[in-house]
């Protein structure tokens, strides 16, 4: 939880340090280099932000387990209705 916040606080740093290289960027190209790594770095704490562990775990239990049983396919409505006799 801490980690998570460190994490959505630097976001919210850059977004405002972007915000204030925005209106300079076209004054030099020093300025233009600085947005652009800022607005990459930015982008890859947003990626580890969605990339939770516990986001990872699910998927590998979900991965292992199509493994076990790979006919096993989702349920549709559809073959609900068709399993009644009318």
């Amino acid at each position: 939880m801490k980690r998570k916040q460190e994490i959505e606080n630097s976001i919210n740093y850059l977004t405002c340090v972007l915000n204030k290289l925005r209106t300079k960027i076209h004054e030099s190209e020093d300025y233009n280099v600085a947005y652009n790594r800022l607005l990459i770095k930015r982008a890859e704490l947003r990626k580890k932000l969605t990339c939770t562990p516990a986001k990872a775990v699910i998927s590998l239990f979900k991965k292992k387990l199509h493994c076990l049983n790979p006919h096993n396919k989702e349920k549709l409505i559809c073959d609900y209705f068709n399993s009644i006799k009318l």
